[in-house]
């Protein structure tokens, strides 16, 4: 059965590796178990299979879960083990338990990628979502200053955590992934040939109470006027730096290649003029 598992329909595929447990021990003893989740599943199609509205219920009205198991036991009782896992023609399966209300209904072997695999499919979705956040500076983009400080800012009350949730339909039930985008840092790229300014966090808003003389950990201070370019102004750029992350159903979880997120500006710093006698 193992050697076919590739070239099955994938409803077929995913019908026998989800029954496989079947071939490994007739009538299953006491499971010992830990590490509650909920949703995703496996195959060479998973991603055909990945849905993004809310994972179905069991139908029964009983709250399931998935649980590794750690230890198979003839009776019930505290016991530790090392967790079940097996090797199929190179793919590395760990057994789960799907739990539904107070017992165990059921084995099955389920692929360590699936998770992984679920988490990196729902990214391109988290991308979409994590749009450039509304960017501010202090004075605005067309008037900064020679020598005067330039604060940049994210408004906090929109940098905040983006979750996407993406799961696949079993035969035993659904398995989702939760991979979410969090904001971490704050950059400015002023244009003028300088090194970018980077902060952590959204910045720190300026105000007028706050006056000229304030500071911020998110500033940049011009020292050159943009006139002596061709355009007359500096081609800046602000992006965000989002750390993506995902949790599975299965109980375990894992990190993303970061994102990030920019929008150019044009600075036009102007040099002021004083006159004294």
């Amino acid at each position: 059965m193992s050697h076919q598992l590739r070239t099955l329909p994938f409803a077929v595929a995913t019908a026998l590796l989800l029954s496989g447990f079947a071939g490994f021990i007739s009538r299953p003893p006491m499971a010992i178990a830990a590490g509650d989740g909920t949703g995703s599943t496996v195959g060479d199609n998973i991603e055909a299979m990945v849905r993004f509205d809310a994972p179905p219920s069991a139908g029964t009205g009983e709250q399931c879960s998935w649980r590794v198991v750690t230890s198979i036991t003839p009776t019930p009782g505290p016991r530790t083990g090392a967790i079940v896992i097996r090797n199929r023609n190179g793919v590395l399966e760990t057994l789960y338990a799907r739990v539904c209300g107070p017992t165990t209904s059921s084995y099955h072997w389920i692929a360590d990628s699936v998770s992984p695999r679920i988490a990196e499919h729902s990214q391109s979705r988290v991308s979409r979502l994590v749009n450039m956040l509304l960017t501010k500076t202090a004075p605005p983009a067309d008037k900064m200053v020679v020598n005067v400080g330039t604060w940049f800012w994210v408004p906090r009350a929109v940098w905040k955590p983006i979750s996407v949730t993406a799961y696949i339909p079993t035969s035993a039930g659904p398995i989702s992934v939760t991979t979410t985008a969090t904001p971490k840092n704050l950059t400015y790229s002023p244009g003028d040939g300088n090194d970018t300014v980077t902060c952590a966090g959204p910045g720190r808003p300026w105000t007028t109470a706050l006056g000229d003389t304030a500071d911020s950990p998110c500033m940049y201070t011009y020292s050159t006027s943009s006139r002596t370019r061709s355009r007359t102004t500096f081609r800046a750029q602000m992006s965000i730096k989002w750390a993506v992350t995902w949790r599975s159903s299965l109980g375990i979880g894992g990190s993303l290649p970061s994102i990030r997120t920019g929008m150019g500006l044009d600075a036009y710093v102007r040099e002021l003029q004083a006159l004294s006698r």
